[in-house]
């Protein structure tokens, strides 16, 4: 049976390969080379975004803090799915790396020059453009963009347009699982990743956070489904009891209606039957020969005939 590889995308092969400084600044001078960094130090964030337990019980940190040779910090993370609410996920981990970077007692004009990087499995913005970049910028004036330098910048693995540096190419190559790209740092990061991926105690601790984030994946399809469910009943009820209201008014406007069409006719029917009672009790008829009349005018039995004379001759 073939093991499952996991690659630069898995959430831990991507934080072993940000611990390294010589990759952490490969990896932002592709993406970056207008700002000529010569070197990198990671820096530990004291509260990290994520934590995730595996098997030495230590933290596992999702974001890689990074501070270059002018005091310039980048937070580099790996975004997989393309969830909702990816603007206010980047605008949270900018608040982060200010609030990790500005020392105590600083102030705010202390803030360093910040940039926020993810690397998306997923077009975030569906322009099919390899980068995107954005800035604060007045909304009517395009050329008047506020001084707050911070920046943030989007990868799409899956893009095709737009100019990127060789080396960046490479780095999404490896995201994409092409392993025929010549480029050194293609060539180094799938050495890398091929590494983690033998190495037995590393691959204990990615089958163990496979095995969990599978387990909160059922866990929280089995919670939708019931929900789904929940809702759906109460939905059901509520457009049920709507529609049988509906239904009932219908139908009970229905049979009034009939009902009542049925009682007019019925009294328009005595009404007759005692004007023709009337009029024949004063041509001088014997009741016998009245109701004899009434049967035969309105087809009725005799013995309904002569209710009719009981109930009607003495009004």
């Amino acid at each position: 049976m073939t093991q499952q590889y996991f690659d630069f995308t898995n959430d831990l092969i991507f934080r072993w390969v940000m611990e390294r400084e010589e990759n952490c600044l490969a990896i932002l001078r592709a993406i970056l080379p207008e700002l000529k960094i010569t070197a990198v130090k990671r820096r530990e964030n004291e509260h990290p975004v994520n934590y995730l337990a595996f098997d030495d019980e230590r933290g596992v940190r999702f974001d890689a803090i990074i501070e270059d040779d002018r005091e310039r910090f980048y937070d580099v993370e790996m975004q997989v799915a393309n969830q909702l609410g990816l603007g206010k996920r980047v605008r949270y981990y900018q608040s982060q790396i200010d609030q990790e970077t500005l020392k105590k007692s600083e102030y705010y004009d202390a803030l360093r020059e910040s940039y926020v990087i993810f690397f998306c499995a997923f077009d975030p913005c569906g322009q099919d453009r390899r980068l995107y970049q954005f800035h604060y910028y007045e909304d009517t004036d395009r050329q008047l963009r506020l001084p707050t330098n911070s920046h943030v910048i989007l990868i799409n693995a899956l893009g095709t347009k737009g100019q990127i540096t060789p080396e960046l190419a490479a780095v999404l190559d490896v995201m994409n699982r092409r392993r025929d790209n010549p480029n050194p740092l293609a060539v180094s990061l799938v050495k890398e990743i091929d590494g983690y991926n033998q190495d037995k105690k590393r691959r204990r601790a990615l089958m163990n956070l496979e095995t969990r984030l599978y387990d909160e994946r059922k866990l929280g399809l089995e919670q939708g489904v019931k929900i789904g469910i929940d809702q759906g009943l109460t939905q059901g009820r509520e457009e049920g009891l709507t529609q049988g209201r509906q239904e009932g008014l219908t139908q009970g406007r229905q049979e009034g209606h009939e009902e009542g069409l049925a009682q007019g006719r019925n009294e328009g029917r005595v009404e007759a039957i005692q004007a023709a009672l009337t009029f024949f009790k004063s041509q001088g008829q014997t009741p016998i020969e009245v109701v004899a009349n009434l049967s035969q005018m309105f087809h009725l039995s005799r013995q309904t005939a002569q209710n009719y004379y009981d109930q009607l001759a003495v009004k």
